[in-house]
């Protein structure tokens, strides 16, 4: 018993190591794309490309369909009971789905892409760009479900190469090329070549991982059915759940945006990026510990359940500690980094890691509730969450603008996480939180 807990405690460590390494790699190329671009191309080039990401993320939201959680759930447990074979049709099946999805979206943002650029956006560019978003789509939704499939199989490393990293690190590539041979290509055209490119390679990958299942699939295993219809039942909630968390982070800048000015909206943007820098180990531990979940859940083992999920919190809290201490004690010359109007942000930055600490010590808890088929619950509280937040922008925003912001939205995120943990503890039979001061 106890050689197998050090092995889960090495696995553990091991893909968190991993996955932190790339994740650190993914977002350092990120800003210094962001910093080639803007140098380059301009600070409205580097508007357009960061608004396309922006209508993509949206426009992905339904082909993605809650699947880069779901597949992990269905994987991982399928793969548990040795029963590979069924893995195929999970996976063809997702595909389809998304692909129906995808083609419903681009139809839609076709037939509407004058009134979304002229009326909504007010970018009249953006009727250009609608095209290059609609080619967009399909690569990214077939990346996302392939991501999905490495972390249920605990390839963490694919899992964090396909998910974010690789795609940055050919883009870059591409724009150091493009800008050598002084090739006039818009930013945002070069980043959806270069999401195609990763998904071929993506699926070379694809390939070799499954040939390696074929050799230990057990054949003579009951047959388990995953119609479309018990898919779409598992993945549905999980799609919801990840829509509202994302509204949640739209809605103050949307609210921002409507009764504020653009400097308050860019202090407060900045404030979110520097609280994020916190969770960098959580998806890190997450990405292992998620499949692993799974993995004892499946198996009925609670008590091996319990043990991953305190090692993984207490992780995430000793990793994540240091960073928000950092950003609080030093919350002013930090954001002065940014320019001098922007030490009025220090107080919402204050506000934002004092969420991010509850978050800390709480665990992984939507990872939890969505792989111990708790998602219809979890959907629920993010949808209770969402208004929450709303509610608290319209009454403090236009009183204490960001700070306001960043209120409602800690305030918001607080109530999920305890929520989530008590709801853990009365259907799981565990606390989640960690705990330093015990043994």
């Amino acid at each position: 018993m106890a050689k197998a807990r050090d092995e889960n405690f090495i696995e553990l460590i091991k893909g968190s190591s991993i996955s932190l390494v790339l994740k650190v790699v993914g977002m350092l190329f990120g800003y210094v794309i962001m910093l080639f671009i803007t140098k380059y191309y301009g600070a409205e080039e580097w508007g357009i490309y960061s608004l396309c990401l922006t209508v993509l993320s949206v426009a992905l939201l339904l082909p993605r369909f809650g699947f880069d959680s779901s597949l992990v759930r269905i994987i991982a447990e399928l793969n548990n009971e040795n029963k590979q074979s069924n893995i195929y049709g999970v996976l063809f099946k997702s595909i389809m789905i998304s692909i129906a999805l995808s083609l419903t979206v681009i139809v839609i943002v076709t037939l509407f892409s004058e009134l979304l650029a002229t009326k909504v956006i007010k970018q009249q560019e953006m009727v250009y760009y609608f095209k290059i978003i609609n080619i967009a789509v399909i690569p990214m939704a077939l990346l996302t479900i392939i991501s999905a499939v490495f972390q249920a199989l605990k390839k963490t490393t694919l899992f964090m190469l396909f998910q974010t990293t690789l795609i940055n690190v050919v883009f870059f590539i591409f724009l150091l090329i493009y800008k050598s041979l002084e090739i006039d290509l818009k930013t945002f055209n070069l980043y959806v070549i270069s999401v195609v490119v990763v998904l071929l390679i993506s699926f070379l990958f694809l390939f070799k991982t499954f040939k390696s299942l074929n050799k230990n699939s057990t054949k003579s295993e009951k047959k388990t059915d995953y119609s479309y219809t018990k898919i779409c039942k598992v993945s549905f909630p999980m799609m919801m759940s990840s829509s509202f968390a994302l509204l949640m982070g739209w809605s103050d800048i949307f609210m921002l945006s409507y009764y504020k000015t653009a400097t308050d909206i860019g202090i407060y943007n900045s404030t979110l990026k520097l609280a994020a820098l916190s969770s960098i180990t959580l998806m890190a531990v997450n990405a292992i510990a998620t499949p692993k979940f799974v993995e004892f859940y499946t198996s009925k083992n609670m008590l091996g359940l319990e043990e991953i999920v305190k090692k993984s919190t207490k992780m995430i809290f000793l990793t994540s500690l240091p960073i928000l201490l950092v950003l609080i004690i030093f919350s002013k010359p930090i954001l002065g980094f940014f320019g001098d109007e922007f030490r009025l942000g220090y107080l919402a930055l204050i506000y934002l890691c004092i969420s991010r600490f509850v978050n800390a010590i709480s665990g992984s808890v939507g990872y939890i509730m969505q792989m111990t088929d708790q998602q219809k619950v979890f959907q629920n509280i993010l949808i209770i969450a969402f208004v929450i937040n709303l509610l608290l922008n319209y009454l403090l925003i236009p009183k204490y603008s960001y700070d306001g912001a960043a209120i409602a939205s800690s305030l918001s995120m607080i109530f999920w996480n305890i929520a989530l943990v008590l709801i853990i503890k009365a259907k799981l039979g565990f606390w989640t939180f960690y705990n330093p001061f015990t043994k």
